[in-house]
């Protein structure tokens, strides 16, 4: 086995294949990426967990065709340190990857890529295409409240369903909020016999790598499984089987008031409050009077604050507390110029919406202080 690659051609794929590698794993080899060196030229990275797994490809100047594993997170540390241009790579009789750049070489211990799990990487017969940059807004919109280990409130995953025939759905929940966005799609024929399904916090992520260098990407389903790919990429993750809670039983459908002001003059405000609190005191609390919006927070140990922001309201007076974090990531996930803050009362969650955009909602449950 010997090839020779450009440092960044190699850096990058490299990059999306990492965060894929189990380096808890008691199996050593799932913290390895399989390299495979073709005659075709082609540089092939694959890396699993056995839940999901990613195979790249990338051109290389290969000599000598062949397959081995190294250590994914070293061999990305070492490229990254390596200033010339070319890296050189070669297998030894020993077992050993010889990798070389200018002056600097290092002999790195491989395991057989025999040992390396056997997975499918394809995709179902029937694949969806959608646009990358639609695709990374939703989900960026809405896995922020997706935890990352299940609990008795929650499930760590984005659960993915079809809203009529045309759009397709995206709910992330911890138990505390709640955030959804959809985008056009052909969700019920992507679907088939799902009503919905759920993909893991993990999965998510690696799909956000995957779309950081691309315009579209293919999505499909086969067997429990959901593949996304791109060019040079493919993607399998296992969904979760868990059914996801009925999210919609939580979302007050009727509001007995609500304000709109500009989005960035609340963050600014909050994080003026949140200088005080801590991971006990964690609360802010508003209260909303005809034209004012006052917050409050603090703790015994560090002291308190109070900001009062002029708003549109001639209702009554009303006040709540919320986890002043959760509100803060809601409005920060948001694009709008303004946001529309609406309550029903002080025992059901608090909705952060966008004024003008129907397809985006954060839920945030209140506090009892």
């Amino acid at each position: 086995m010997k090839w020779e690659i450009d440092r960044e051609a190699l850096l990058s794929a490299l990059t999306k294949v990492v965060g894929i590698t189990d380096k808890k794993s008691t199996m050593q080899v799932l913290s390895h990426v399989l390299l495979e060196a073709t005659e075709e030229q082609q540089l092939y990275l694959s890396a699993t967990d056995l839940d999901i797994s990613l195979k790249t490809q990338v051109e290389a100047q290969v000599s000598l065709a062949g397959r081995t594993t190294v250590s994914a997170r070293k061999f990305l540390e070492l490229i990254k340190e390596l200033r010339n241009e070319t890296v050189r790579c070669e297998l030894g009789d020993n077992e050993r990857l010889r990798v070389a750049a200018g002056r600097t070489q290092y002999k790195l211990a491989t395991i057989p890529a025999a040992d390396f799990p056997h997975f499918s990487i394809a995709v179902s017969n029937e694949t969806f295409e959608v646009e990358a940059g639609a695709l990374r807004r939703v989900l960026t919109r809405t896995v922020y409240p997706v935890p990352m280990e299940e609990d008795s409130l929650s499930i760590p995953g984005l659960y993915w369903h079809p809203v009529g025939e045309d759009l397709l759905r995206m709910v992330g929940s911890d138990g505390h909020r709640l955030a959804y966005d959809q985008i056009p799609f052909p969700a019920l024929q992507f679907m088939g016999d799902n009503k919905g399904i759920t993909v893991p916090r993990k999965g998510i992520q690696e799909i956000l790598r995957l779309l950081e260098k691309t315009d579209q990407i293919s999505l499909g389903l086969y067997e429990n499984r959901l593949f996304a790919q791109t060019p040079n990429a493919r993607l399998s993750i296992q969904l979760l089987e868990e059914d996801f809670p009925q999210y919609d039983l939580i979302i007050p459908q009727e509001a007995s008031g609500f304000f709109e002001m500009d989005r960035q003059a609340l963050i600014g405000a909050l994080k003026r409050m949140a200088v005080v609190t801590d991971q006990t005191w964690i609360s802010v609390r508003m209260t909303i009077r005809p034209d004012l919006l006052i917050l409050e927070a603090g703790n015994p140990e560090l002291g308190t604050a109070q900001e009062e922001l002029p708003i549109h309201y001639d209702g009554e007076e009303f006040t709540v507390a919320y986890n002043i974090r959760y509100v803060i990531e809601a409005l920060q996930n948001m694009q709008a110029e303004k946001v529309r803050v609406q309550w029903l009362d002080e025992y059901h969650g608090g909705l952060f919406l966008e004024p003008d955009n129907p397809d985006h909602l954060a839920l945030v449950m209140p506090m009892m202080v």
